[in-house]
């Protein structure tokens, strides 16, 4: 059987790689290609498919990321969806994945991946990329630790990361809180820790891809 996908992507050359190493395979055939979020939720409303293959970030739209993912699980429930990414961040992987997304591959991984990938979902199994286990420190098949999301966090918490990732400092942030020094850097520190995030480039990239 040959499957119906439609890949999503802002880049052209993904868009044709990915369409290559699926005919290639002879598991599936691209029956649409979406290059916005915008476009792609148009196309999932009025072409059928058997699972759908997306960037997670897609520039020049307010809709691209969680919030894509959202609209097409709340649109299109049953649909397997895979997503590959340039992201390297272990809490974004965990909060792609609590979209309901089941597979999730590097861009620099091998391209074999991804019919590997698609056979798995199609089969409403998760399927993580080599890149993805690695960061988090998982085999493949093995359970995922779901937690670790936004859904973790106090609202005073994530307050504290969208101010740290603007550019504010912990300084600044009591100060302008009216909170003590120890208590904002507690804050971050506990915010961090329940995030599983590492550093603080870590922190600006996850409320950065995230538009918090």
């Amino acid at each position: 059987m040959t499957y119906r996908v439609i890949v999503a992507d802002d880049h052209p050359v993904v868009l044709k790689g990915i369409s290559l190493t699926l005919a290639r395979d002879g598991l599936a055939v691209v029956v649409a290609e979406a290059s916005s979020p915008e476009a792609l939720l148009a196309i999932l409303d009025r072409v059928a498919c058997d699972a759908l293959i997306t960037d997670f970030s897609m520039p020049g739209s307010d809709h691209d990321g969680l919030a894509m993912l959202a609209s097409v699980r709340e649109r299109h429930p049953r649909l397997p969806v895979m997503v590959i990414t340039t992201i390297a961040n272990p809490a974004l992987y965990r909060e792609i994945l609590s979209m309901g997304v089941l597979g999730l591959i590097g861009k620099s991984g091998d391209a074999r991946e991804i019919p590997e990938a698609l056979r798995e979902i199609l089969a409403e199994h998760v399927y993580l990329g080599a890149s993805v286990l690695a960061m988090l420190g998982v085999e493949q098949g093995a359970p995922i630790d779901r937690s670790g999301t936004l859904a973790d966090l106090s609202p005073r918490e994530l307050e504290i990361l969208r101010l740290f990732a603007t550019g504010h400092s912990v300084t600044d942030i009591a100060r302008a809180t009216g909170r003590g020094l120890s208590t904002i850097s507690q804050q971050k520190s506990n915010a961090m820790r329940k995030l599983r995030l590492a550093s603080d480039s870590e922190v600006f990239e996850y409320i950065e891809r995230l538009r918090l």
